[in-house]
């Protein structure tokens, strides 16, 4: 069992030790939709599955734009708001539809005026950074729950326990970002 605890710190271990990207890193001059796409490319490709993988193209660019999750550029180019609103964007559109997403971030997009700082965006985003900093820290408590999960005799005494509890680790990964995921649903259909 200690093995496979081992494997599943590992694991987390490569997904926590990903870049968060701060509210300082993020450009002070607006960017065009080319160098958007590299800014964003180089900065969050720890997230991706695949090397090949894109983390955003031009075509989702002008799609969420369209759908209008944020103000559409000023003469082609992209400011700073526009920059905090992809990254988050990008963390949210795996779980969150895109009129989800049009929902949560609609009281802070509907404050921006053209290139001007967006106070509200601006602590929106310092927050947010922290909450990953936050998730990454405190995921490490769930491994120790699961191994007690996954010590009972039931499962100790199979002869392919480690294929078992791999198994059973996804799973149980999968029921939480599931449940997680509901519960965000609910909370913006209730409130927002």
């Amino acid at each position: 069992m200690d093995s496979f605890i081992e494997k599943l710190q590992g694991v987390i271990g490569e997904v926590t030790s990903t870049d968060t990207i701060e509210i300082t890193d993020i450009p002070n001059i607006d960017l065009y939709m080319d160098q958007v796409t590299t800014f964003m490319e180089e900065s969050l490709k720890s997230y991706k599955r695949y090397t090949d993988d894109k983390v955003l193209t031009k075509t989702m660019i002008n799609n969420y734009a369209k759908a209008k999750l944020f103000p559409s550029p000023i003469k082609k180019k992209y400011t700073r708001n526009h920059l905090m609103l992809l990254v988050i964007i990008y963390h949210l559109k795996s779980i969150l539809s895109i009129n989800d997403i049009k929902r949560l971030l609609a009281p802070v997009t509907n404050t921006i005026k053209g290139s001007e700082r967006c106070e509200p965006l601006e602590t929106v985003y310092r927050y947010f950074t922290a909450l990953q900093k936050f998730n990454k820290d405190n995921i490490l408590i769930n491994v120790e729950v699961q191994k007690k999960f996954f010590e009972r005799e039931d499962i100790a005494s199979l002869k392919n326990k480690e294929e078992v509890v791999l198994i059973l680790t996804v799973l149980l990964v999968a029921i939480q970002a599931n449940t997680e995921k509901r519960i965000a649903e609910k909370i913006l259909d209730k409130y927002f």
